[in-house]
């Protein structure tokens, strides 16, 4: 299906579920994507795939009790009468819920353009030319070549029964490689709303270079160094942080790790961040899941914590407005930033390492997750490069270390960030458009077997 096919789909299926429903208020929400993928491995294509995956919320509600029941886009007639008929027997059996509030009234919302027509319909020759150079000059350089080449466009709309309507559409392109040589490897990412927004062509150079640097990497013992992080390491960290630290919610359960302290100086005063779904580098909703307008918003300025996210019924309760960041109802996580921002310094990458007399470059890290929310404290392992920095160069590559590290901690021991941003995904979920920092003590807790 067409965008214009996918949005005539949605409009009729909402048209047709309305005329089935007449005592209860209706949402229906849509979720396309069609995704096409290119992984390679050992210098050869070894998955070319293509998806189309759409589907329909249907949401009854009546006072304080809703239910709801997804299908496909393309279901027959018959099956979207049994949803809807599901939908209600849902209502009926289930019990009050304090949290169901009234659906959102119509909404203005300003217009965002992600949508690139030449990355939607990019064809599997093109995504295996792009392997192509990859694997060209990995094998120049007796690397073996893994990774994936990935284009897809997303349809987000929502209607509901007391005339709301929101619909958008945008593209993602996405470029991984892992550079492997006999005893190391290296590695790249680009992605964006456009590939015409990422740049392979570096990608590559970049993983090739790390991979030839980061062979026989030596021992190292764990502590406490000062490392220099690149934008992808930093994004790994700041995903974790969406959520616990700027969700509205979890601030009023009392279960983020900067509860209390809004308006206080939490970081150092080197940080800036923001949520931003209009900015260029983003493919970013105008509104969220709940119908409202998304926000623009600072979170952090200049350390000091001033904003939160908030969905609709947690901003009942702590007394503010909704930002426009909430997610599917019903939804008990509260409102999270998609769309992270950290603004840049004045130093290039090289510039920061030039500026460190001894430390570590990471370059990304694998496997995170909390091991304690009190602090943040993220746990995982560095992958694919690191190094020892000695007199302000890189002297020599050393084995992956597992870290363990409270996100407080390390963003207030922040020395300089850098100027040159990129925007990259968090291992798990997430991501950020971010530069690279130069961060003090951060900890080390063991070494690892892990390779790469």
């Amino acid at each position: 299906m067409n965008r214009e096919e996918i949005r005539t789909a949605f409009n009729e299926k909402v048209n047709y579920i309305f005329g089935l429903v007449k005592d209860y208020d209706v949402e229906v929400d849509l979720n396309f994507s069609k995704s096409a993928l290119t992984r390679f491995a050992n210098n050869t294509i070894h998955q070319n795939v293509s998806v189309d995956n759409g589907r329909i919320g249907i949401r009854l509600q009546k006072g304080k009790k809703s239910g709801k029941v997804s299908i496909n886009l393309s279901s027959a007639d018959s099956v979207v009468k049994s949803a809807v008929e599901k939908a209600k027997e849902i209502v009926k059996c289930t019990s009050e819920n304090e949290e169901t509030i009234p659906m959102v009234e119509p909404q203005e919302y300003r217009e965002n353009e992600k949508f690139c027509s030449q990355t939607a319909e990019l064809s599997p020759n093109a995504r295996a030319d792009i392997v192509s150079d990859a694997v060209s000059r990995c094998e120049q350089n007796n690397l073996s070549a893994a990774g994936i080449v990935e284009n897809s466009a997303t349809a987000i709309g929502i209607s509901n029964s007391k005339g709301l309507s929101a619909y958008w559409d945008g593209t993602n392109f996405e470029f991984s490689l892992t550079a492997e040589g006999s005893n190391g490897t290296g590695w790249a990412q680009s992605m964006g709303w456009s590939i015409h927004r990422t740049s392979p062509d570096d990608d590559i150079e970049e993983a090739v270079n790390i991979a030839i640097r980061n062979q026989n990497p030596r021992d190292i013992q764990p502590g406490k160094y000062t490392v220099v992080l690149t934008p992808a390491a930093v994004a790994d960290v700041i995903a974790f942080m969406s959520i616990y630290g700027f969700n509205a919610r979890m601030h009023l359960e009392g279960r983020s790790f900067l509860t209390g302290k809004l308006g206080q100086k939490v970081f150092s005063d080197k940080l800036n961040i923001y949520d931003d779904a209009y900015d260029d580098n983003w493919s970013g909703l105008p509104f969220d899941f709940e119908g409202l307008p998304r926000q623009s918003i600072q979170l952090v300025r200049d350390g000091v914590l001033t904003n939160l996210v908030a969905d609709r019924w947690t901003a009942e309760k702590m007394d503010i407005q909704p930002t426009g960041h909430g997610l599917p109802q019903p939804n008990q996580w509260g409102a999270i930033p998609l769309n992270i921002i950290i603004s840049p310094g004045e130093k290039s990458t090289q510039q920061l390492i030039n500026s460190v007399q001894k430390g570590l470059l990471v370059t990304h890290f694998h496997y995170t997750n909390i091991s304690e929310l009190s602090k943040l404290t993220i746990t995982g392992m560095t992958r694919d490069g690191l190094f020892v920095i000695q007199n302000g160069e890189i002297a020599y590559p050393v084995k992956n270390l597992r870290f363990t590290q409270s996100a407080l901690e390390a963003f207030n021991n922040i020395v300089e960030i850098g100027s040159e941003r990129k925007l990259v995904s968090g291992f798990f979920f997430g991501g950020a458009y971010t530069p690279g920092m130069i961060i003090d003590n951060f900890n080390f807790s063991s070494t690892t077997e892990f390779g790469g």
